[in-house]
């Protein structure tokens, strides 16, 4: 085996590094001032200064323009979606999604009675072009920082054209923010919702790969007219997130441990992943093209030669390496076989270990 735990499966951060030391003070100093209050039902839309500390925090790292009256608590960004995806799709309207794309996002419309419609992703993001008959959308869901699973940004021109359809025909886009604090060549880019001059943008978040993902919180920040009905069925979902966790959360932030977290696992994170591109070219070059973009926590390796796919599932599977295929987060869209590798979970020695392990098996 490549060692315990060593799967290398994408989209999973270092939780080991976590500040659990930090989070726990923070922790015992909010129920030692708020007390029994904590302990009560809480307000739908969230706690009050986490609302606030996270609209200080993206207008000015995200580029967003917000107030914390836009900003609406939630369980995570699945739970941002489904919220979304209530407050504005009707049975039978199109929801455009990114092919290939978040499995997530295809699920959530399809539950909601959306016809789902699989746009194509080039170098520049989604492809916005109608096809002949092709339903005009009610919402729109994209990864513009770094699009999942691909990773390119969307350009600059494709979010204005993306701005203008949505404008023009009454359609929001829910931008789903992930990992775009962990770019590693040069700061984050904007949000979409800072570009957004007509509130057609739903700008969501996650704190899962951030902090960690069993703290199940994150925030849709919602143009000003949707916010209510978004409350609404926030409410009949499930009340509201902890709030001891969101009281928490509102000091790791406000008190400066967050951004802290940020920058010391973004260099942590570029160490690994230097690492891992290193280690890859060198193991594992005559079998795969590795296509690396300058954010984000995973790679998509090309295969050299096609006919290698079953065989190469066949020894990961084996050996506890879990890379995934990329033809898992594709709905119509027909590509060359490859696999989506993590590598901000583990060690340099770990990450060499399981490559080296994959490769020798290869041989």
């Amino acid at each position: 085996m490549a060692g315990p735990g060593v799967s290398l499966t994408p989209s999973i951060p270092a939780v080991d590094e976590f500040p659990i030391d930090v989070w726990e003070r923070l922790r015992a100093q909010v129920l030692a001032k708020k007390g029994a209050h904590l302990l009560r039902y809480a307000s739908n839309r969230g706690d009050a200064d986490l609302r606030k500390a996270i609209a200080a925090y993206l207008c000015d790292f995200r580029g967003a323009h917000c107030h914390p009256d836009q900003i609406v608590i939630v369980a995570g960004m699945q739970q941002a979606m489904v919220i979304s995806a209530m407050a504005l799709v009707n049975p039978g309207e199109a929801a455009w999604i990114e092919d290939p794309g978040f499995h997530q996002a295809r699920r959530v419309f399809t539950f909601v009675g959306a016809k789902v419609v699989p746009k194509p992703i080039d170098h520049e993001g989604m492809v916005i072009a109608r096809l002949r008959n092709e339903p005009l959308p009610r919402i729109i869901y994209v990864t513009p920082s770094h699009q999942f699973p691909l990773g390119m940004t969307m350009s600059f021109e494709r979010r204005t054209a993306l701005l203008d359809l949505a404008h023009a025909h009454d359609a929001f886009v829910f931008e789903d923010d992930f990992d775009s604090e962990f770019r590693f060549t040069g700061p984050p880019l904007p949000s979409l919702q800072g570009l957004d001059n007509f509130n057609r943008v739903i700008y969501a978040g996650t704190m899962s790969k951030i902090l960690y993902p069993s703290l199940r919180l994150g925030y849709i920040v919602a143009p000003e007219p949707l916010v209510d009905s978004m409350v609404k069925i926030r409410s009949v979902m499930d009340q509201h997130s902890p709030p001891i966790d969101q009281a928490t959360l509102a000091r790791f932030i406000t008190e400066g441990f967050f951004l802290s977290h940020i920058k010391r696992m973004r260099k942590l994170y570029s160490e690994r992943r230097d690492c891992f591109i290193e280690q890859f070219h060198q193991l594992l070059g005559d079998r795969f093209t590795l296509q690396t973009h300058e954010a984000g926590l995973n790679f998509v390796a090309w295969l050299k030669r096609e006919e290698d796919f079953p065989r190469i599932r066949r020894v990961t599977h084996e050996i506890g390496v879990r890379p995934v295929p990329l033809s898992t987060f594709c709905i119509h869209a027909k590509l060359k076989p490859a696999f989506l590798f993590g590598f901000a979970a583990w060690t340099p020695a770990q990450i060499r270990e399981s490559l080296l392990k994959l490769a020798l098996l290869l041989k």
